[in-house]
């Protein structure tokens, strides 16, 4: 406790929220260096800003956070924020809090930590990537050491401890890299946990034991395939400098549960997870939703399409719009299937046309994707942004014969004492007849048997999937099941630049499926897709 009040707000037992000498003090310091050296923000401020508010520096922001800070000290005691703010406080490598943290670094409850371990992990706090003593274990002793001066100067410990333990080296324990690769699915978890706690507030003072869905070695399984994912994008593009970032979700078909749940290259570089929070354009990845609304209103898989130039002219603007296909070839007349397993866009544009845009609309909705739909024929291609987990739950409803399950992360939650405090109970709700979703299922099988992902033809399971690629090489996917798992992959950058040319969701996306789900797919049985009863 002591370590990170020394660093991080020395009068904290003496203020009231706000630090008026510190304030005074950090405008000084950052006028005679010219720059912002010091921040004067106080650990209930940052307990407020955590709790509350966006990292978003502004003069608004500031306003609010010292009102904030001032409203918890009149409602809690010292002890109590201070407890909810070493419960609260992101150290790196995915360890939210100290007890979390301890053990990540030092394989320690936080009671057991020595002076100099205390003081390692009061000194992340001001970068806790930069600062990792696993990355930078040369500025992270130098920053440690500061935590031990501003200790001896507020007299928390005395002259010969303060000596020894400067000298000390810091003695980590292994960072397993499961560990190390778990921290999307944590901050994930952290979200949603507060939708089955009575009073939010105790995730941070009292503590529960969660039991999570998440699969290690399956975890272990993406990041490999997502790193030989990303040499291969390097080869492709040996002048990149930096290389896109790839989220990618598996869930169990039959459960909900989430297995994998990846936001990007490195939680502890970025924690942005792109897997929940990044809304792109799915490209073809969206197409299977019309076919399926398509089947629903009585279309057969061997219904005829026209797959040729077509163009659609505004009434208000005057603006013509030409969707056209990949690599401007054309078909002609084809079947419902074919111009599913080759993704053909003005077959598509001409289905959706025929099925109405608002009954695609209403189906996506059904399927929870929790997106702004614009009631436009551009939504055969993909326009609307939506975020990988919900395209992926809406995937898993088709192989699951038409019922929706929302994606589960969280089984069970129980207090320190043993007090089950909710056990998920899932209800399946149907969305689309187990006919037409067969149908789609039997179509997507052709998508990888003779379509867009053939390149996993040959992989001895039962297989269904969908390519997705934007007509600006921007976003590439590829979301595939078996009867038991389903895996979705998004790649591209943050920034929304260009992948590069010929980018496509069968180049960048589909080898890193492949490489995943040969292994994921070891540790579960070989079965069919389930097939609806016969009506008699």
């Amino acid at each position: 406790k002591y370590a990170f009040i020394a660093i991080e707000d020395v009068r904290f037992y003496s203020h009231f929220g706000v630090d008026f000498r510190g304030i005074a003090r950090a405008l000084y310091r950052n006028i005679m260096k010219r720059s912002v050296a010091e921040g004067a923000s106080t650990i209930t401020q940052q307990l407020a800003r955590n709790l509350y508010l966006t990292p978003q520096k502004s003069l608004k922001r500031k306003i609010e956070e010292a009102i904030l800070a001032i409203q918890i000290e009149r409602e809690y005691s010292k002890e109590e924020i201070l407890n909810m703010y070493l419960n609260l406080i992101y150290l790196g490598e995915g360890a939210h809090g100290v007890e979390a943290a301890s053990y990540t670094y030092f394989h320690k409850k936080a009671k057991d930590l020595t002076l100099e371990e205390s003081a390692t992990l009061a000194a992340l706090t001001k970068s806790p990537s930069r600062l990792s003593p696993y990355k930078n274990p040369a500025k992270a002793a130098e920053r440690r050491n500061v935590v031990l001066k501003r200790m001896y100067d507020a007299d928390f410990i005395n002259k010969r401890d303060y000596q020894k333990a400067v000298q000390a080296p810091i003695a980590l324990a292994s960072l397993k890299a499961y560990e190390k690769k778990t921290g999307y699915f944590i901050e994930y978890v952290k979200q949603v946990l507060e939708e089955y706690v009575e009073n939010p507030q105790e995730i941070y003072t009292t503590g529960f034991n969660i039991r999570t869905t998440i699969n290690l070695q399956m975890t272990e399984y993406a990041y490999e395939a997502i790193d030989k994912g990303i040499q291969g994008y390097r080869k492709r593009h040996p002048k990149v400098k930096h290389p896109p970032e790839v989220a990618l979700v598996a869930m169990e078909v039959k459960t909900g549960d989430i297995k994998v749940l990846i936001g990007g290259r490195d939680f502890s570089v970025s924690p942005y997870n792109r897997a929940v929070q990044a809304k792109r354009q799915p490209g073809s990845a969206f197409k299977p939703i019309i076919y399926l609304a398509a089947l629903e209103q009585g279309y057969t898989p061997d219904d005829l399409l026209m797959d040729a130039p077509v163009s659609f002219t505004n009434p208000y603007t005057g603006v013509v719009w030409q969707p056209k296909n990949y690599r401007n070839e054309y078909h002609g007349n084809v079947t419902l299937r074919r111009a599913l397993e080759l993704s053909l866009n003005t077959a598509t544009v001409r289905l959706l046309n025929s099925v109405g845009v608002e009954n695609v609309i209403n189906l996506a909705k059904q399927l929870h994707i929790d997106s702004k739909f614009e009631p436009n024929l551009s939504l055969s291609l993909g326009t609307t942004e939506i975020a990988p987990l919900d395209l992926a739950a809406a995937y898993a409803t088709f192989a699951r014969g038409g019922y929706y399950l929302p994606p589960v992360a969280i089984k069970a939650v129980a207090t320190i004492d043993g007090e089950e405090k909710y056990r998920e109970e899932p209800t399946e709700e149907p969305v689309v007849s187990p006919e037409a979703a067969s149908r789609l299922v039997d179509i997507m099988q052709g998508v990888i048997r003779s379509g867009t992902a053939r390149s996993a033809a040959s992989m001895p399971y039962i297989l269904a999937g969908k390519t997705g690629t934007t007509d600006d090489f921007r976003d590439a996917w590829f979301i595939g099941f078996s009867p038991n798992l389903l895996c979705a992959v998004w790649i591209g950058y943050d920034k929304r630049t260009n992948l590069g040319n010929k980018e496509s969701g069968a180049t960048a996306a589909l080898p890193i499926w492949i490489d995943f789900m040969s292994k994921a797919l070891t540790h579960y049985p070989k079965e069919y897709f389930p097939q609806p009863m016969a009506e008699y």
